[in-house]
């Protein structure tokens, strides 16, 4: 059953938003969502970056679809973590982009070093 629920969700959202690809690696770990911007900043070495409006409509869209859970702390912090079926959309994705990379090394471009 959840085999089928993942890939019902991989054929739903793969291939991933820029937005959605980097939310859903930004909360791999339970985060705090004030920290998901500067997590993304971080892992994009400050060369991407998400507006709170695409943020929290990306968040509030993968919550809605499982892939990712929403905890609120007693002090009404919001948390949010990974799920198994965003893990699986994140390891869909990862596979394709990996395919797409293998493709565009065939073509043996110069590199800007």
């Amino acid at each position: 059953m959840a085999a089928g629920l993942y890939q019902r969700l991989i054929d739903k959202y793969v291939p991933l938003t820029e937005a959605t690809f980097l939310t859903l690696v930004s909360v791999a770990q339970p985060i705090r969502n004030t920290d998901i911007p500067t997590k993304i900043a971080t892992l994009t070495n400050h060369q991407l970056q998400i507006g709170l409006g695409t943020l929290y409509t990306t968040l509030h869209m993968l919550t809605q679809d499982y892939l990712i859970k929403d905890q609120i702390t007693a002090d009404d912090q919001h948390i949010y973590e990974l799920t198994g079926s965003g893990l699986a959309v994140l390891a869909a994705e990862r596979d394709r982009l990996g395919l797409l990379n293998q493709i565009i090394n065939q073509l043996d471009l110069p590199t800007d070093d």
